[in-house]
């Protein structure tokens, strides 16, 4: 069996490759390949105008036309990636005719990309069925059936009925122990992605995730080591984790870094989905410091002690701070770590979240702002979903619970984060 494989663009106001991989797409290619398919790849998103040393990039990108609705945003709206010309170029060298084309979707907002993608692919292959999966098509699957035209669109929990209508056998376990083959879709990525595990343990009401993927799943333990070594020996430097609940349970990560830790190797992890202040303990923490983690990303989204009992279970303020302090006293200097703080959830005041700022800064914590995205599926969105039907005003560049303030108001926040961030330097 022949299969074509889209990455698609990004149609946005702002996109950056923060080590930006299609990971779950990845897997099930790679599952597939394993399963004798013959796949061919093709990433939209991979031109960049330059890469820094951890691997991450400019991409880059061609000035669009704003859908309808986005037309007050005072920002320029772009397609991301490679240009038109050179994703039909290679729509021309795949040969034989594939059998099936999948594409993959990711954020909900992303989806005129989508459309754009497939109007080419029909050109090309009038005749071959396209399936379409992934984020946007899991979150929003009532929309992504009335307006992407695709033969077949799955959710995330309808796998076993993907591999039904391929006629190949699914195994749970050995699906989600599965880890990218990088050399075969990417041979000159520079860093490499990687989960040693599915889901979260947790409930947080602003996040999507259980609607991804309900359970919790650990991949081995000597399967993770074994994966950094291979690319490792090929020179790969930097390591990304794309886990949701990285430090839980403590005793698992630990094994694994305990492991790198003897290898004596020379590498960079990176952790930019967050990780849990309150498991943090000493060994631990030099583990992280020893293994070469790079400006770990912690949680905290807020300091305001009701919303956190309100959005999520997973810390407390007090915790966050005993987090802090073990992280310095374990031997991360002040700003060689940050935090993330929401910014843009409804009725937030931005004059006390300013102060909240403060208070990290003086911990010796840089600030990472993470700005609010209406994510469909979780309780914030459901309070607001009739305003939010649109996937489009799903975009966290926006900030579309604040129609009456310039966005002016949000750039002097994060300027103002820039500004502190950088006296620690």
């Amino acid at each position: 069996m022949n299969i074509l494989a889209i990455n698609p663009w990004i149609y946005d106001f702002a996109a950056y490759d923060f080590w930006l991989k299609p990971y779950g797409f990845l897997v099930l290619l790679t599952y597939l390949e394993n399963k004798g398919v013959n796949v061919r790849y093709i990433d939209c998103l991979e031109k960049k105008l330059f890469t820094d040393k951890f691997g991450r990039g400019k991409y880059y990108s061609e000035v669009i036309s704003k859908p309808n609705i986005l037309k007050s945003i005072p920002r320029r709206f772009k397609r991301y990636g490679i240009t038109i010309e050179e994703f039909s170029s290679k729509l021309k060298l795949i040969i034989p005719k594939p059998d099936f084309i999948l594409l993959t979707s990711s954020m909900t907002y992303w989806y005129p990309a989508l459309k754009d993608t497939l109007t080419l692919l029909k050109d090309y292959f009038p005749r071959v069925p396209i399936i379409l999966g992934g984020t946007y098509a899991t979150l929003c699957f009532e929309h992504a059936i009335r307006n992407i035209p695709c033969d077949y669109i799955f959710k995330g929990e309808d796998l076993e009925d993907f591999f039904k209508l391929l006629n190949i056998e699914f195994n749970y376990e050995e699906f989600y122990s599965t880890l990218p083959d990088y050399q075969k879709f990417y041979p000159q990525c520079n860093y490499i992605v990687l989960r040693t595990s599915w889901g979260c343990p947790f409930r947080c009401s602003y996040c999507a995730i259980k609607n991804l993927f309900p359970n919790f799943f650990r991949l081995p333990q000597e399967k993770i080591i074994e994966f950094i070594l291979q690319h490792y020996h090929r020179g790969i430097k930097d390591f990304v984790f794309y886990d949701d609940a990285l430090l839980y349970p403590p005793e698992y990560i630990k094994g694994v870094l305990r492991k790198v830790e003897k290898e004596r190797i020379n590498i960079r992890f990176h952790t930019p989905n967050a990780l849990h202040l309150k498991f943090l303990d000493e060994e631990l923490v030099h583990l992280l410091k020893k293994t070469g983690f790079i400006n770990p990303h912690f949680g905290l989204e807020t300091l305001n002690p009701q919303l956190q009992k309100e959005w999520t279970d997973k810390i407390t303020i007090n915790e966050g701070i005993r987090g802090i302090n073990l992280l310095k006293k374990g031997g991360f200097h002040q700003g060689e770590f940050s935090v993330y703080l929401l910014l843009g959830y409804p009725g937030q005041d931005l004059t006390t979240f300013k102060k909240e700022i403060d208070i990290l800064h003086s911990l010796g914590a840089k600030i990472s702002l993470a700005e609010f995205s209406p994510t469909p599926g979780t309780e914030i969105f459901e309070r607001y979903k009739e305003k939010l039907k649109e996937p489009l005003l799903h975009n966290n560049s926006i900030f579309c619970f604040f129609p009456h303030l310039p966005l002016k108001e949000f750039y002097r926040i994060k300027n103002y984060v820039r500004m502190l961030n950088k006296k620690f330097f």
